[in-house]
């Protein structure tokens, strides 16, 4: 199933350029080495034909005065699990120097140690170790690709892990192609279950750095009956509310409310809002953008919402799409906490049709909040 997905194409996706908002209840960790002078963030495309229309996830493999360290972004699993998938595109502005310097991978266990890592060498090879140290270095090798990565490119890359002592298991994609050197088995990983994993770039000392860039990431595992294998060629869309269709909620300003919560271009601006009080008043539901026309295929839609109770009370909050304003798919009604914080939803197919959502359908979709406690 879909477990996470984030850092959409062409976009501004949820945090603008504000990754401290990136630990409002999803990622784990987000840092820079203290003396990295590449600091890592939320930075514009390197893509020259998209540049300052999208914001990706930067985390530079530079130069540490002091030794060895990474930047990185961690996020820990909502549950643990035996096998995990990682589809996301990479960027890197020049092919690494050497090893100290190089984008890395890193399933992890719950202590956060490593189960298994994937570097890039000077050559565009994946370069996969177990038991790599907490900075993405070392480790036992387990095997090399041959170069399939380039400079100065938007690559999608997969890989799909499988802890086991003597069982595990790595099966790694290049733009949808099987990595024949990478189709491992009957490795000698960690027993224990994966609990989160880390992406991000190593920073060695001396040496030359190289600046590594992250998009369309899509996190799964194998249960279920959608999204629970590789997933090829696909990208990652916001689409934002962009009218409202019925206001029970209260906005803060204004009368309307969807232009208090459509922020996919600057990240949740807290000054601007809609609430609902105890009285619980009818739902907040919303027109949605568009999705880019040339989408030929909807693998899930994930509705996601950023809330905050203002006192200790009582407070829980459902969230539904409709294709139609019929039929609909309710999320979790889930209690809300006094800080701000994402929670975010699944919907694999139409409650229309019960087949996968269509563009149109997507195009037509209703998002609704209500506030049940």
């Amino acid at each position: 199933m879909l477990i996470w997905a984030d850092f959409p194409s062409g976009q501004k996706g949820l945090y603008g350029q504000d990754e401290s908002k990136m630990l409002n209840g999803i990622w784990a960790q987000f840092y820079s080495a203290s003396d990295n002078p590449f600091t890592s963030g939320l930075q514009p495309d390197p893509d020259p034909e998209i540049g300052s229309d999208g914001f990706v996830l930067y985390t530079p493999a530079s130069t540490s005065s002091s030794g060895n360290s990474s930047t990185g972004a961690r996020f820990a699993l909502p549950a643990e699990v035996t096998t995990l998938g990682i589809g996301v595109r990479l960027w890197m502005s020049s092919l690494p120097v050497d090893s100290t310097h190089c984008p890395y991978i890193s399933f992890r266990k719950n202590d956060n140690t490593d189960i298994l890592t994937l570097r890039v060498s000077t050559t565009g090879q994946i370069v996969a170790v177990s038991g790599a140290d907490s900075n993405g270095m070392n480790g036992t090798p387990l095997g090399t690709s041959t170069p399939v990565l380039t400079a100065n490119a938007w690559q999608l890359v997969e890989f799909k892990v499988t802890k086991g002592a003597g069982t595990g298991a790595l099966q790694v994609k290049v733009a949808g192609l099987a990595v024949a050197d990478l189709n491992l088995s009957g490795l000698a990983l960690s027993s224990s279950n994966i609990a989160q994993f880390q992406m991000g770039g190593i920073d060695g000392s001396g040496g030359t750095g190289m600046g590594v860039y992250w998009k369309d990431l899509v996190v799964w595992d194998t249960t279920g009956s959608y999204i629970n294998d590789f997933q090829g060629n696909i990208a990652v869309y916001d689409i934002v509310p962009d009218g409202d269709d019925s206001m029970g909620w209260t906005p803060s300003t204004g009368v309307t409310g969807f232009n208090l919560v459509d922020e996919g271009d600057t990240g949740p601006d807290d000054a601007d809002y809609i609430s609902a009080d105890n009285t619980l008043p009818a739902p907040a539901v919303f027109t949605m953008t568009d999705l880019p026309p040339d989408v030929i295929a909807v693998r899930a839609v994930m509705p996601i919402g950023r809330f905050v109770k203002t006192d200790g009370g009582d407070c829980q909050v459902l969230m539904r799409v409709s294709p139609n304003g019929v039929d609909w798919d309710p999320g979790d009604d889930r209690p809300i906490t006094v800080a701000n914080t994402y929670w975010w939803d699944k919907s694999y197919v139409s409650p229309d049709t019960s087949g996968a959502w269509t563009p149109s359908e997507v195009d037509d979709m209703l998002f609704e909040i209500d506030r049940t406690v």
